[in-house]
């Protein structure tokens, strides 16, 4: 059993854990991490390691797959364990469940990836079969003595598909829409989604703590985890996408007006506390009332629909085309590095390449 505490001082976590030593119990401490989760990782690594004993890469897959599922419960959120164990389960287990992880080969991995392939999935979903068997093998290498990945020395499946064109709404064609959408609380979230570039996620997990209407700030620190198939059935709170995804982001005066008209219209309903969904109030709206919504409203305005998602798109879009410094676009989508955002959004910026050939434009 460990125990995790904070020094009320530094601010730092540390772990106290005891391990056998011969006949005895030693207490063994790892300590300086700025944060619980930090503290918690690293106990966890210490118990896999240990759980190895001496390092065996002999077992088979199916042994390495118990293993793995143990060691990602403390890593990972609860969707992210549950798709790749559903991944494991469906696409890779039922080749090599009883194959040892030492005598899988290149030849073996080739064959799979074939008969994977004729199954016809789209190619992303491919990729996260793919990755699935990467982050397995890797947890083997790891812990369990096997000398490289070979999943990994293969490479991912080929991607054939053409690429997709990128869907997202133009200034006009969002006017368009927004004056058709008659329900004051779904007119506040489209218009946020649209003018904060957040996460739908991230959206939904808002509560009316998160947004100072006087500084004009939303604070983004969580995001919501659907568990039902469709959508509409449980949640969870959980943190956000990564680390750059807790940023604040300042909000434009005519969104700021909806917010305040919104929240005056929240406060009258019963049970309603500052810890109420700011969409939703006692819960987040569910997936398939978004979808619906979304769809309706674009067909009253007569405008292409585009996925919820899309908005965020939209925001981008709509920053680049007006000129907008490409880092602060970065930083108010919460994207990890401005390469993120020139790698999906570069096409919507035409105009820099003129602007280059400008500048280059020297006497020679």
């Amino acid at each position: 059993m460990a125990s995790f505490e904070q020094n009320k001082k530094t601010k730092k976590w540390c772990v106290r854990y005891r391990v056998k030593v011969g006949d005895q119990l030693k207490q063994k401490r790892l300590s300086g991490f700025a944060r619980k989760i930090d503290a918690q990782q690293a106990y966890y690594e210490i118990q896999a390691k240990e759980k190895a004993g001496l390092k065996n890469s002999a077992m088979s897959l199916n042994e390495l797959f118990l293993l793995y599922k143990d060691f990602i419960q403390h890593r990972l959120k609860s969707a992210s364990i549950q798709s790749a164990v559903d991944v494991i389960n469906l696409h890779i287990m039922p080749y090599f469940s009883k194959t040892r992880i030492d005598k899988i080969k290149e030849t073996d991995i080739a064959k799979w990836q074939t008969e994977i392939i004729q199954k016809g999935f789209a190619y992303k979903y491919k990729s996260k079969i793919y990755t699935a068997f990467t982050a397995l093998l890797n947890f083997a290498v790891k812990f369990y003595g096997l000398p490289n990945n070979v999943v990994t020395r293969v490479g991912n499946f080929p991607n054939t598909e053409p690429k997709k064109e990128m869907l997202y709404w133009s200034e006009e064609e969002f006017a368009q829409f927004i004056t058709t959408v008659d329900n004051l609380q779904w007119k506040t979230f489209f218009s946020f989604l649209y003018s904060t570039g957040c996460r739908k996620g991230e959206a939904l997990a808002l509560n009316w703590n998160d947004i100072n209407l006087n500084t004009k700030m939303v604070h983004i620190s969580k995001s919501i985890n659907r568990k039902g198939l469709n959508g509409s059935a449980s949640y969870e709170i959980t943190t956000p996408k990564n680390k750059s995804s807790y940023r604040d982001i300042l909000l434009p005066d005519n969104l700021l007006n909806l917010l305040l008209q919104h929240y005056k219209s929240c406060q009258q309903i019963d049970g309603f506390s500052k810890k109420s969904f700011v969409f939703g109030v006692d819960k987040p709206y569910c997936e398939q009332t978004i979808r619906r919504r979304l769809e309706h409203y674009a067909k009253i305005a007569n405008v292409k629909y585009i996925r919820i998602h899309d908005l965020r798109h939209s925001h981008a879009s709509l920053l680049i085309n007006k000129g907008q410094n490409i880092l602060i676009v970065a930083q108010r989508l919460g994207h990890s590095d401005v390469t993120q955002t020139l790698n999906t959004y570069a096409h919507l910026m035409p105009s820099a390449q003129q602007e280059i050939i400008g500048a280059l434009d020297i006497k020679i």
